[in-house]
């Protein structure tokens, strides 16, 4: 199968509070996303592994997701070694993505940056033939999707490229209360942080916005150069 976006985060919720505009501008125009979660966020200060899984359920559904996988990988530890990239290129080539998503490049949790560069590395290698995985039993082919972009999540990074996500800009917030015991339940016990963290999205959203002139845009990074064949297509 081939689909639009391969959507990686260290943790259920890091793609929806970071790009879930994206997904949503993309899956509204019929394209395929797939999400998929490194750990169960069990180590998270609120709510558990069931409770989360039971949120990402319900976050999928409203996102229109094509799919959602969850890896296991132990939260608090995700490690760049050779076992955790077979994995990733297992997805890979079995989704064939044209683009992934992966987490920040560098923020204040330490999963996010070391997903970051286990799922870029992860991408490369599984444009190598010799890199052998398999599926159900058949070696699968080599996939090497066209680019990486690292969404921004709680540090600020300046972006390679901002998108404008103003038309659902209202319903990814929605999405992201879905993950009710993170973004509700914890600001009803007055955890610090929660409420300003969701105003530190659309603050964030609104001012990757105002460099294009729209009301709310998400930002990317890339390690690579963005090309195109016209450069029209850039406005």
């Amino acid at each position: 199968m081939n689909i639009d976006i391969l959507a990686f985060g260290a943790h259920p919720d890091d793609v929806e509070c970071a790009a879930a505009g994206i997904v949503l501008n993309t899956t509204s125009n019929g394209g395929k996303v797939v999400i998929v979660d490194l750990t169960r966020g069990e180590l998270g200060s609120f709510g558990d592994e069931h409770s989360r899984k039971d949120e990402a359920t319900k976050a999928s559904k409203m996102l229109s997701l094509f799919e959602r996988e969850q890896l296991d990988l132990e939260d608090g530890n995700i490690e760049n070694n050779h076992q955790n990239r077979l994995k990733i290129i297992h997805l890979i080539r079995k989704y064939r993505p044209k683009i992934i998503l992966a987490n920040a490049i560098k923020d204040r949790h330490p999963d996010h940056h070391k997903a970051a560069q286990l799922v870029a590395e992860a991408s490369f290698l599984s444009g190598l033939k010799k890199m052998e995985t398999f599926e159900e039993g058949k070696i699968q082919e080599k996939w090497r999707p066209d680019v990486v972009y690292h969404y921004i999540q709680d540090q600020f990074i300046e972006p390679n490229i901002v998108v404008d996500i103003s038309a659902f800009f209202d319903l990814k917030m929605e999405v992201i209360k879905a993950y009710s015991s993170q973004f509700i339940t914890a600001h009803d016990n007055k955890a610090n942080g929660i409420l300003n963290l969701l105003k530190q999205i659309e603050s964030t959203n609104q001012i990757f916005g105002r460099a294009i002139n729209v009301k709310y845009a998400e930002g990317l990074t890339s390690e690579r150069y963005i090309g195109t064949k016209n450069v029209l297509d850039l406005l």
